[in-house]
Parts: C-alpha cells; structure tokens; sequence
C-alpha cells in the first residue's frame, strides 16, 4: 500500500495508527502555495474555529483568507502548522493511503500525479493508472526519489510526520515543496476522521459535496450507534447504552496481539475503543483513559475465559499465523470459538488493505462491520432488519 499501510501491517492491533516516538521540531508555519505563509497573529486575526469531533484540525477564514490548522502529537510535543487553501492544486502527490481515501470520494483522483508505493492502492482505477504510468511511484520512507519528485513539478506534497526514521517530509521540505502533514490517525473518534474530508472539500472547492458526505455519515453514525434511534448523539454510549436498557448481555471485546510477549492493544479512549463501544461491544479495557496500552500476555491469558470476540489479530490473516506467533492463544475463548476478525477483507489488486484507504472516511460502514463482527453467530442484523454483512472485517477461520 502506500506508506502508511506499512506502518499499519505492524501496528494495526493498536488503533489503526501509526506510532514511533517523534522528535520534537516545535511550532512551524508552512503554507501549500510556493510561497510560505507569515505566522499569523491570533490576537490580529483570532483563532480558527473548531470542528465538532476533530482535536487536531480546524478550518475557516483568518484574516480574510481561508486556512488549515494542523496538529500533530510529536512524542510528548506538539506540532502545528498553518496552510492556505486559496488556490486549489491540480498536481498532488499523496503518501498516505487515507489521503488518496479522501480524495478519491470526493473524486478527485484526477489530481493525484503521485503515490508513494503504488502495487499498495486498493482502488482499482488508481492502481490501473500507476501500472499505466499516469500516476508516478516516488517510493516513501528511506526509498524516497526525490528526482522522481521534482519531475513531477506538484504543486501539493501530502505526507504525515511520525517521529521515526521511516520519516521522508523534511528531506521534501527542505527543497521546498509546497507541503501539507495530515493527523487524522491520531483522531480518536470515528466521526472526527470522517470530518477530515471537508479539509480536503475546502483545500480543492468542492466544499458543498464534502460537508453533504459528512453529514450524511453522521447522522448514519448516530442511527445504527442507537440501535435505530435516529436523531440521538453518536457521542460515546451507543449501542452499549441500547443493549444495557434492553437488558440484553454484552459481548467482551478483546482487541490487538501479542509480539515477544508483549500484547499492544488500543486503549479505552481510542478509535477502535469508540467502534466497539457504539457497536454494542463491551470493551475489556473501556475504562481506562490511555490511547495505547501495553501487557504481558499473562495478563491477558487471565482473562481468557471471559473473551468473547477478538478483533484485529496484529498482522495476522489466519489462525494458523496467529498459532505459529504465539500457541498460548489458543485458550482465549474466542479463539476456541473462532470469533476472531480482522479488517483485511477487502484488498485491491496489487494487495493493498482497503481499510486503510476507504474506511477512514466512512464511519458508519465501519460500525456496521464491527456490529456484525461482534454479534456475528448471534443471529445480527442491520438496523434496517436486513442480514448483516460485512465490507472490510472478516472471520480468520472462513476463506
């Protein structure tokens, strides 16, 4: 897939995010035009206003111009940088599956000149330019061309900052590209990466269609969040909150893998933790206030009776790989039961993950998946009352 996807084949378990530890390089004000935009005073110009779910991106008009404010979350600092979005681009190069995501439901794809890796594109009309050649493969990380850049002459580099050495922006920057960081993996609610797409809606003037996409996905959040209860919050509760006054039980919710004895799972204020609340799924660690979470595997072989459903096994597509990695899993309940999921279902045709490139900007098809996977043998059903299927996630015992 495009580099993000590498990252992802390791880190999956833990919140779909990228991680590393990040090197602290402050505040720095980058503009996406060839000429960098001044720092901006807030007292002359105020504040960017806040979205309604996003922690890490607003957008608006400062002093008369219209802006993005990007935060990301560099180790214990942080880095924000200002752009403008007054001209639109017409050559990008994209090296984050979930921009190429964005872009591509906005249908944009026109605009992408460049890909990181592109035998890792899941959309097939985008996989089929690269192999035609339209689309340039620069590579990422260490492999970065910066020759097959320049050829290229982009007006917009899109790239993601994650403090380790896989990363390739400051070589970028320093030839002066006009270059833009996106954080929504490090957005911890579904519906804030969802808003992400009106960044991509302002920055290319299609405004109207990106608000319209997010909207919808909202309110279709909310609605299968409640169990059908259209107009209430998909704020955290959801399904969770329906079942409890049903009475009904809630199934336990295990999630990640364990890696030389060490078992990384998302933490209860995370992405993945969120899903699994709205879906209806009690989380083993909803409580807990982190984002990623670390264990022994004793620790979590306790607790192996009392699992119900395992979802995103590490990078792992069958049992068989989970068994050779680590045979103590095999008393986890689910496990026994072959309740086990991960979100590799549906790839493009070089091989890459969908999830990664399409999902991030569809919460609600998302949380139907994770409804049907943890209901899955108990008789699931689309709020509709059609059966329940999926689109990315996948039992690993059913080929």
């Amino acid at each position: 897939m495009l580099k993000i996807n590498v990252l992802h084949t390791f880190f999956r378990s833990v919140l779909g995010a990228r991680m590393g530890l990040f090197v602290s390089i402050g505040l720095l004000i980058l503009g996406c035009s060839q000429e960098k935009t001044p720092e901006l005073s807030g007292k002359e110009c105020g504040p960017l206003p806040r979205l309604e779910f996003s922690k890490n991106l607003k957008i608006g008009e400062s002093c008369g111009k219209r802006e993005a404010e990007i935060r990301s979350i560099v180790g214990r600092d942080t880095l924000i940088r200002r752009f403008s979005l007054e001209k639109a681009p017409s050559r990008v190069v994209a090296l984050s599956s979930a921009q190429v995501g964005y872009m591509l439901q906005l249908g944009l794809g026109d605009h992408i000149v460049g890909v990181g890796e592109g035998k890792y594109i899941a959309d097939s009309a985008l996989y089929d330019r690269v192999q035609r050649g339209e689309v340039a493969e620069v590579g990422s990380g260490p492999t970065l061309s910066l020759e097959k850049l320049m050829a290229l002459k982009p007006d917009l580099v899109m790239n993601f900052a994650t403090g380790a050495g896989y990363d390739d922006y400051e070589r970028i920057e320093a030839l002066g590209f006009p270059l833009m960081l996106t954080s929504e993996w490090q957005e911890d609610h579904p519906l804030a990466k969802a808003e992400w797409i009106k960044l991509y809606g302002m920055l290319f003037g299609v405004e109207e269609l990106a608000d319209s996409i997010y909207r919808q996905s909202k309110e279709s959040y909310a609605t299968i969040a409640n169990g059908g209860a259209a107009g209430v919050s998909p704020a955290r509760g959801g399904s969770e909150q329906h079942r409890a006054s049903e009475g009904e039980a809630c199934p336990r919710v295990l999630a990640g893998m364990s890696y030389a004895g060490t078992w990384f799972a998302p933490g209860g204020q995370s992405y993945t933790a969120e899903l699994i609340r709205d879906a209806g799924g009690c989380y083993l660690w909803a409580r807990d206030s982190s984002r990623e979470l670390r264990f022994t595997l004793e620790q979590v072989v306790a607790l192996a009776d009392s699992v119900d459903v395992w979802l995103n096994p590490g990078m792992f597509s069958t049992a068989e790989e989970i068994l050779a990695e680590e045979p103590r899993v095999a008393g986890i309940k689910a496990f026994r039961e072959k309740r086990v999921f991960q979100n590799d279902g549906r790839k493009g045709p070089g091989g890459g993950n969908d999830f990664y490139e399409s999902a991030v900007a569809k919460p609600e098809k998302v949380l139907e998946d994770f409804i049907w996977a943890i209901n899955s043998g108990k008789g699931a059903e689309k709020v509709d009352g059609t059966e329940g299927s999926s689109r990315w996630y996948r039992n690993i015992f059913n080929f």
